[in-house]
């Protein structure tokens, strides 16, 4: 008797989970918002219907043939693919692909000679298949100006019976995240003519990407390498996520150790199965100015003050507290005891409440070479949170630094701010929980953003002036922080979180409620500004996949993708929120 199919062996309710779409489409409306408290089953049930939306975003036909070699061109880019073997239907997924000159390496040495025979390099496994217009998609990314000499592209894992699931939806290049991670897949494609300047045809996996990126990057700067925000490659699905497989720390530390570089990565140990880049701090460490700002608030005070001058195990720093009217006696005299160490004093900002006043007044009177912007409901978790943070705002590429925040629950506060969420910008894997590794690790992983919140940030004194601080007079009270990073950003920095600088956050306890009456009408002028200030850069955050939505809960797959295959037309999307 032949055994039954594999779907009589699976519980009746998720059989009819798969096979009633309503039902599913039902749950998920439903479970969506408390995600992170169910947030297996809800990921479950999102992989059930990962397949038709693949299905209709994310596939071509022959239909699209003729557009898409329209846009290609009379001489778009050829390839060389690498296989160490024959494998079938590796092969016709290559002899498959749509407009482009492809020649396939099985098993063959790789010579200089070889290599020049296309412009770009893939190196593939037996089991990969990629997507019928995927090198088309390569060539078109190719034609961008200036020319990108490492292109990359988002992949997910197909079963042996040919489901898809576990879709890798990458972010822009991330040089922070591809010491820790071999974030670029296996869905890359390197320009020949740099591996051969380089040297670097002999190297191949984590070391490849780490090598080939920081010779495009010298080259031609970051721009350099460029992400496809598209699936284009499916690979065999194995026991270990694709974001973990290949990981090379010894290969990295080598590459690092011969460019000079005092980065030690750490490997993973115990239950903490990613690796840790640790970034040195010179010696004598820089100084730092912590600048809190206040009204009343004592037992929050005696909590974040109590952290940082009892439990901070770094050499130099000054606290500055801007006392904004404060008039509660036992607040009032902590002041006078804590005056009594000479890291402390108090600034008086007396008037209406304007964050951004009160911070630029205290920047402009710190002595630190680094700024630190922290909450007064804040409290630190470990001793080397600042040198966490430190090592990475004196890097000279670097802008503001953002720590991972956890509610009084240990849920996840921030852990990075993500542009376009709840219009503006909002808090990516909010309420996940502590222990967590998030997306493709994510959680655990140092990596860079779009922006962080000023609950607790850090940025070089000298850059933060250059940029003009907080906006006093348009961003009052929300957003600022926002701002600031945007602004840092367009100047050539990039902004990071890291997650080995962990602070509890009793998030506004004394600043108040965005949507209470009294401060709504603020909160949406504030909302006005942001809009008419950065337009679509709102929509479009390099580090938070298009293809995912920007409404809450976020992290789910987006109904009307904000980037398709530049042969189709785009998805209308949905109105943005007030």
């Amino acid at each position: 008797m032949a055994p039954p199919a594999p779907d009589h062996r699976i519980h009746p309710f998720r059989r009819a989970v798969r096979r009633l779409p309503w039902m599913r489409t039902l749950l998920l409306k439903a479970l969506r918002p408390v995600m992170p408290q169910i947030g297996r089953f809800v990921r479950w049930l999102e992989a059930a219907e990962y397949s038709a939306w693949f299905e209709k975003w994310q596939t071509s036909t022959p239909a699209d043939d003729g557009a898409i070699r329209a846009l290609l061109g009379p001489a778009p880019a050829s390839f060389l693919v690498t296989l160490p073997r024959a494998h079938a239907p590796t092969r016709a997924s290559i002899a498959a692909q749509v407009g482009v000159a492809v020649e396939v390496l099985e098993g063959e040495a790789l010579t200089a000679e070889t290599a020049r025979r296309g412009r770009f390099l893939l190196h593939l496994q037996p089991g990969d298949r990629l997507v019928r217009h995927a090198l088309a998609e390569f060539a078109l990314a190719a034609q961008a100006s200036p020319a990108p000499l490492v292109i990359f592209a988002d992949e997910d894992a197909q079963t042996i019976g040919g489901a898809r699931r576990a879709p890798w939806l990458k972010t822009a290049f991330d040089p922070d995240l591809l010491l820790q991670q071999p974030a670029l897949g296996r869905a890359v494609a390197y320009d020949t003519g740099l591996l051969l300047r380089h040297g670097l045809l002999e190297l191949r996996g984590h070391a490849l990407m780490v090598a080939a990126t920081r010779a495009a990057t010298a080259e031609a700067g970051l721009g350099a390498v460029r992400h496809i925000p598209g699936i284009l490659l499916h690979r065999a699905a194995g026991r270990v996520p694709a974001w973990r497989e290949g990981l090379d720390l010894p290969g990295v530390s080598k590459l690092l150790a011969e460019a000079g570089e005092g980065i030690t990565l750490q490997p993973p140990k115990g239950r903490q199965p990613v690796p840790r880049a640790i970034w040195p701090l010179p010696e004598p460490p820089p100084p730092v100015t912590i600048i809190i700002p206040t009204r009343n608030g004592t037992a929050l005070m005696e909590a974040c003050i109590g952290g940082l001058l009892n439990r901070t195990d770094y050499p130099g720093f000054d606290i500055i507290v801007c006392d904004n009217d404060s008039d509660d006696p036992a607040l009032l005299r902590r002041f006078e005891e804590w005056s009594r160490d000479l890291r402390f004093r108090v600034l008086p900002c007396p008037g209406p409440f304007n964050y951004s006043v009160i911070n630029n007044r205290a920047a402009r009177e710190a002595t630190g070479e680094i700024l630190l912007f922290l909450n007064n409901d804040t409290e630190i978790r470990h001793a080397d949170w600042l040198r966490e943070m430190v090592s990475h705002a004196i890097r000279p590429e670097i802008g503001a630094v953002g720590a991972r925040l956890l509610f009084p629950s240990l849920r996840v506060q921030h852990a990075g701010t993500t542009l376009g969420l709840a219009g503006i910008a909002g808090h990516d894997m909010l309420h996940t929980p502590e222990k967590s590794h998030g997306p493709y690790d994510l959680l655990r992983l140092t990596r860079r953003v779009s922006a962080v919140t000023a609950a607790c940030l850090a940025v070089r004194r000298e850059a933060f002036l250059a940029v003009g601080g907080f906006d006093e007079e348009g961003l009052r009270v929300a957003y600022n922080d926002v701002d600031l990073c945007l602004k840092l950003r367009a100047t050539g920095l990039a902004n990071l979180v890291t997650p080995h600088a962990e602070l509890l956050h009793k998030e506004s306890a004394t600043r108040g409620d965005d949507m209470s009456p009294t401060h709504k009408a603020r909160w949406l002028t504030e909302r006005a500004t942001m809009r008419a200030r950065w337009g679509d850069a709102l929509l479009n955050d390099p580090y938070y996949s298009p293809l995912l939505s920007i409404d809450p809960p976020a992290r789910i797959l987006s109904s009307a993708p904000r980037r398709l295959a530049p042969w189709r037309p785009p998805a209308e999307q949905p109105a943005m929120p007030d």
